[in-house]
């Protein structure tokens, strides 16, 4: 009877077993592959660290008193001399003027602009800056001007009744303009400039060099702005032909865009320049400011600007092949990234170059060349950069990593 019983039990057991054997087998299976499934992680690079270039500043021949600065179009500022504390700047004065305008009652390229027609208002701020022994441009009461003849008349012969008439046509009185300007200038990084009225005459706007660098700048990015201040002349009814009181324009390259002068301010000039230096083309925008007389401010322009050729150079930052970081895989294998090309970059000597070096994380199996990031290089506000590409390929985890790692 045990026997059997025994016997019984045998055959029951292994029945159970036969019924249990397959969906134990699918789940063990089933968590095998789960195992051999799950998503390899990304490979984080690690940045290899990278000298950059680093060159002697020049020394540009400042005039001895005052303030002066120098920057250039897509460098910003680059260099200053003597402290950079406001003073009065005269009609240099009337460029923030144009520029608000400008905002207010925008030209497209090659227009003219709207009709301003003057009137007795418009004909005393004549009179007043007449009898004062500043800078006019004749007008009559009835007469019309297009908006692009106003700004010539103000910026060419720094005609101060032009300042304030513009101010009042765009805004309504020189009160409302004054207001506006110095929101303006504000949102425009203008720090140390205050601006207290249209034409400079009053020796209430104030700025430095540094700040009349970043105006100028604006001033050439604004295709009237930077047509009118480059005319040596123009016809304007009633005034007739208005000449360029900048003196230096056309020579060594010089493009505009404002002189000013005042007994309080002395001779201030806002200057601009094209200049070439192998094959390359760099707009240099210099503020002097407080000379003497104005003929001292604009001479101490020119070797200023002959000067700064010598101040750019065409610096090789990175080269191609050059390893920018490198990866180790878990499971023991290894790959580097390299630059995809040189990297050059026009900088001034002495300015800072940041390098951003960017790899990205890498999911195994990578082919050799395979994108692995970017890295670049700033100078001022110009930008050079390459990829960032794999040396070699870099295979993915074998089975038994798949399986049995943590």
């Amino acid at each position: 009877m045990k026997a059997r019983c025994c016997y019984y039990l045998r055959i029951m057991l292994r029945a159970s077993l036969k019924r249990l054997f397959l969906p134990l087998m699918a789940i063990l299976v089933g968590f095998l592959i789960f195992l051999y499934t799950r998503p390899v992680p990304a490979i984080p690079a690690v940045n290899q660290i990278v000298s950059v270039p680093k060159t002697q500043a020049i020394s540009l021949p400042w005039p001895g008193g005052g303030q002066a600065a120098l920057g250039a179009v897509g460098y910003g500022v680059l260099d200053s001399h003597n402290p950079q504390t406001p003073v009065p700047v005269a009609s240099i004065a009337k460029i923030i003027t144009a520029l608000a305008v400008l905002n207010k009652k925008p030209l497209t390229d090659g227009a003219q602009g709207p009709t301003i027609i003057f009137d007795d208002t418009d004909v005393g701020f004549f009179n007043y800056y007449y009898l004062r022994d500043g800078s006019v441009a004749q007008v009559n009461a009835g007469e019309k001007l297009n908006e692009f003849q106003a700004l010539q008349a103000m910026l060419l012969p720094s005609a101060n009744n032009m300042a304030d008439s513009l101010a009042r046509w765009a805004f309504g009185s020189v009160d409302a303009y004054v207001t506006y300007a110095n929101t303006m200038i504000k949102n425009m990084g203008l720090g140390q400039t205050t601006v207290g009225g249209a034409s400079g005459f009053a020796d209430n706007t104030t700025s430095t060099a540094t700040d009349l660098v970043k105006l100028g700048i604006a001033a050439l990015n604004n295709p009237a702005i930077a047509q009118v201040v480059n005319q040596s002349s123009a016809d304007i009814p009633v005034a007739g032909t208005v000449k360029n009181v900048n003196w230096l324009l056309g020579q060594d390259g010089v493009v505009g865009i404002k002189t000013g002068n005042t007994d309080k301010a002395g001779g201030c000039y806002l200057f601009a320049a094209k200049r070439n230096v192998s094959g390359h083309e760099f707009t240099l925008v210099g503020a002097i400011l407080s000379q003497p007389q104005l003929n001292d401010a604009i001479g101490a322009a020119d070797p200023i600007i002959k000067a700064a050729d010598t101040g750019f150079e065409h610096l090789a930052v990175i080269h191609k092949g050059q390893i920018m970081a490198s990866y180790q895989t878990s499971w023991g294998e290894t790959a580097q990234a390299a630059a995809s090309s040189d990297v050059y970059i026009w900088s001034w000597k002495g300015q800072e170059i940041k390098l951003t070096n960017n790899p990205q994380p890498i999911v195994a199996p990578a082919a050799s060349g395979s994108s692995a990031g970017r890295v670049s290089a700033l100078s001022g506000q110009q930008t050079a950069g390459t990829n960032l590409l794999l040396t070699r390929s870099l295979p993915g985890p074998s089975w038994h990593w798949r399986l049995f790692r943590k």
